[in-house]
């Protein structure tokens, strides 16, 4: 009866090598970033400046869905001229990871700009880091920027 049993236990791990490898190999392959694996609630820290203006910094929150799209709030405060803003937008996400959002962003109901942001998502999608390529006023203006983003997930995936 024990050799039976010492028999089972040696067949066991002697398979079990393999169905171990077998299984991060399998789980290794399937990694890969989507619309879907990003939606959810995210904080953000928004820091650097706007040469012609002065140095920017904003905090705020934003949900984004499986169909890309991404509301939000923002604090923000521009060479010392604070405001409350809302955000509302659209991501394109790869699967390596990166994307690319573009953001409307209001004060008081009334569009005061629109942002193109580049992001990568690491720390298995819990954390996003980003840089503005593009800051465009209402009227057309370009603004040149040194802005980057830090983003974090606010709640765990599921």
């Amino acid at each position: 009866m024990k050799w039976d049993s010492m028999r089972i236990v040696l067949t066991l791990l002697a398979c079990a090598p393999g169905l171990t490898i077998t299984a991060a190999a399998q789980h290794h392959s399937d990694r890969h970033c989507s619309l879907a694996s990003i939606a959810g609630k995210w904080a953000f820290t928004i820091t650097g400046s706007i040469p012609a203006i002065g140095p920017v910094g904003a905090v705020g929150k934003f949900t984004q869905d499986a169909s890309g799209n991404v509301t939000g709030t923002e604090k923000r405060s521009l060479n010392g001229d604070v405001a409350d803003e809302t955000l509302t937008g659209t991501v394109i996400v790869n699967s390596d990871c990166s994307a690319t959002y573009s953001f409307q962003v209001f004060e008081d109901g009334m569009l005061v700009r629109t942002s193109t942001i580049d992001a990568i998502f690491d720390d298995n999608v819990r954390q996003a880091r980003a840089v503005f390529s593009s800051v465009v006023l209402a009227d057309g203006t370009s603004l040149p920027s040194i802005l980057t983003v830090d983003a974090r997930r606010l709640f765990p995936k599921d």
